[in-house]
């Protein structure tokens, strides 16, 4: 049996007194239920440790904007709060769906077979365990048990859609809550598939009793609705207020009947549990994807921030679709979308990937979210919902008030007193007319006495010293910056000697690089082993340690390359045409996309080509100036090294013409009469 010091699985200590007639009882649920003590105190301490990395960054976009990363992961449905406000969203709307087609729902239980469980009910050992883990059992009921009921609905002809939600045994084992809608005429038969497989492995242990591996339950709507049957199993596995508070009947806190801990802890214990097998608590089956949802939210939000800007979609579908998601009813949402039981490639708005611009620190281009877009309406269609592109940064640690703790400011400003009354005298002269006039006094740099503290002697300065100190501490600091430069220049002038292990170096380069697809020549190697880098399609080659890594190249006209690129591989955009020719680019991208309002450019440039000067047509004549300009210089250039070679190779064949055969005669000649007719 598991040792329950093993953070990978429940913990199962002996409970009670000793018993000698009786093997020891073990209660997991009353003891660690779900996950080991180890392990719970582990789940809190990597959550101390995500919220103190959430307050130590932040993220900045390309103008310099920056916001908490706090405040981005809570705003999201990484919060629990609006991750459990959206399901209960979705799971209202497929109920209003089911009411409007007519449609029954069906709770069902589904349980792993007993060689899955660790411990029986009352918390013996349970003889028949195989020595599976949690994860076991989750593979299990996906790879299994789910899966073999799709095939064997899709094979029948018959469609389900709802919710599955996910729980804990009392010794860790997962176990499936489900909610499912159907058609009236096909329910009962899915419901005696489901049932079927889910009772086929082990079938003999179960006898003519199938309720401790499945149970299927008709809701009643005298009972409650879909929405209230599964409430419970998405807040209690989700977020604590859900079922936390005082429980009606007995006047005191709610209490996990299985586990006998209080629901806020249980709460707890069944996320960690969840978190540390890596199991997914939730998935909805059947309907659109709820991440377009989330896409269309934040398009509309966006739409809202900018009334100046378009204010709906140009097709009438999609923006009905829209319409849907920003008022927050998922059932017209599933609607507008083509409905539920439909293929994912008929749905009418799909989430729009792109690849990045940035390499990530394997060196690898990964994909990521561009917006939404309609593949029924075809690339036109896609509408960017992440404009910005955003870097974490630290957070810089804030200022220290030093005019408060050490009693002085050190920009100059005038210091409070440390009494009722200020005996730190002002340096001032006073002229014939009796008006203070300030003065600075030159005075030398302070030096510190022995055997006197620096906040001491700080405090003792008078305003004029204070300033004194730190003109000198600028003009220091300025001349030091000065001399860096300068002592800079000359390093980068002098050529930097070969490290003394630089023959291992080269060996164990060559290697790592080889491993990444990359040939180092010799010239190439000595710069790196100089201290230089490589710039290799988009990537910085660099050495670390005995290895090469690749990185991302981040400068500016390594991203304009890659804007450049991703614009021809998306879109067919090509940056030769656009620099040579842009009003004729333009043209034909307007064209693409809007056909009338090109015909209308282009006859409006055609009408009014002289007098209508805009900045692109401007551009255009700028461009072509400097094309034809370029163009004749390398003209007269080639010219002129074509007539010196002609009179080159002229001088030289009289001197030598004598001593040729006629054939080499016949072929000097003929050069001779080709430069001369080029030039």
């Amino acid at each position: 049996m598991r040792n329950g010091g093993n953070a990978n699985c429940g913990c199962y200590v002996a409970s009670g007194e000793k018993n000698n007639s009786a093997p020891p009882v073990w209660f997991p649920e009353k003891t660690s239920p779900y996950l080991s003590q180890d392990a719970l105190s582990e789940f809190r301490a990597q959550r101390e440790k995500t919220r103190d990395f959430l307050k130590s960054f932040m993220l900045e976009n390309e103008d310099g904007f920056t916001i908490d990363l706090e405040t981005v992961y809570y705003a999201g449905v990484s919060n629990p709060v609006h991750r459990k406000a959206e399901m209960m969203a979705t799971m209202k709307g497929l109920e209003l769906l089911a009411e409007a087609r007519g449609d029954k729902a069906v709770f069902l239980t589904v349980t792993c077979p007993s060689k899955y469980h660790a411990t029986t009910e009352n918390g013996h050992p349970n003889p028949k365990w195989n020595g599976a883990t949690m994860r076991d059992s989750s593979d299990y009921l996906v790879n299994t048990f789910f899966a073999a009921v799709r095939k064997k609905l899709n094979r029948d002809g018959l469609r389900w859609y709802g919710i599955r939600t996910v729980e804990p045994h009392h010794d860790g084992t997962v176990h499936w809550h489900m909610m499912v809608f159907a058609h009236p005429e096909e329910i009962d038969t899915i419901v005696s598939h489901t049932r079927d497989i889910a009772i086929q492995e082990d079938r003999h242990e179960l006898g003519d009793d199938i309720t401790p591996r499945f149970k299927a339950e008709y809701v009643d709507g005298s009972k409650g609705t879909p929405t209230s049957y599964i409430a419970t199993y998405i807040g209690k596995n989700l977020d604590s207020r859900a079922v936390d508070g005082i429980d009606p009947k007995t006047g005191k806190p709610r209490v996990d009947h299985e586990t006998g801990k209080s629901m806020t802890e249980s709460v707890e214990r069944a996320i960690g549990w969840a978190r540390l097998h890596r199991v997914r608590q939730f998935q909805f089956f059947g309907i659109p994807s709820r991440q377009v949802w989330r896409e269309l939210r934040r398009l509309a939000s966006q739409m809202a921030r900018n009334p100046e800007g378009p204010q709906r979609l140009k097709d009438d579908a999609m923006d009905a679709v829209l319409a849907a998601a920003d008022a927050g009813c998922f059932a017209t949402y599933i609607e507008k979308q083509g409905g539920v039981l439909v293929p994912r490639k008929d749905y009418l708005i799909r989430t729009a990937y792109d690849l990045a611009d940035e390499l990530n620190d394997y060196g690898e281009q990964s994909v990521q979210i561009y917006g939404i877009w309609s593949p029924l309406i075809g690339e036109s269609s896609r509408v960017c919902t992440h404009p910005d592109n955003w870097k974490l940064v630290r957070r810089k640690p804030e200022a220290e008030d030093s005019a408060r703790e050490n009693g002085f400011d050190l920009q100059g400003g005038p210091a409070a007193p440390w009494t009722r009354g200020n005996n730190c005298p002002r340096v001032q002269e006073t002229g014939n007319s009796g008006t203070e006039q300030s003065k600075e006094r030159p005075a030398p740099w302070p030096q510190l006495p022995d055997g006197v503290e620096v906040n001491e002697w700080m405090r003792s300065l008078k305003r004029h010293e204070r300033r004194a100190l730190m003109r000198s501490l600028r003009d220091k600091q300025a001349k030091n910056s000065s001399d860096e430069m300068q002592s800079w220049t000359q390093s980068r002038k002098q050529q930097r000697p070969l490290p003394d292990n630089h023959e291992l170096l080269a060996k164990e380069w060559r290697e790592s690089a080889e491993s990444l697809g990359l040939h180092i020549g010799e010239q190439q190697m000595q710069h790196l082993l100089r201290g230089g880098s490589l710039y290799v399609d988009g990537s910085i080659i660099a050495p670390q340690g005995f290895e090469i890594v690749r990185k991302p190249d981040t400068r500016p006209a390594s991203r304009i390359t890659q804007l450049w690129q991703r614009l021809s591989r998306n879109h067919g955009v090509s940056s030769t045409e656009i620099r040579h020719n842009p009003v004729a680019s333009y043209l034909e991208q307007l064209g693409a996309s809007d056909p009338e309002a090109a015909a209308r450019l282009a006859s409006t440039l055609q009408q009014d080509q002289n007098t209508m000067k805009t900045p692109v047509t401007v551009l255009s004549d700028m461009l072509r100036a400097i094309r034809d300009a370029e163009h004749a210089q390398r003209i007269n250039e080639t010219t002129e090294r074509a007539r010196r070679k002609a009179t080159l190779l002229q001088k030289r064949g009289k001197q030598h013409f004598s001593n040729q055969n006629d054939d080499e005669k016949k072929q000097l000649q003929s050069w001779i009469c080709l430069f001369h007719h080029e030039g």
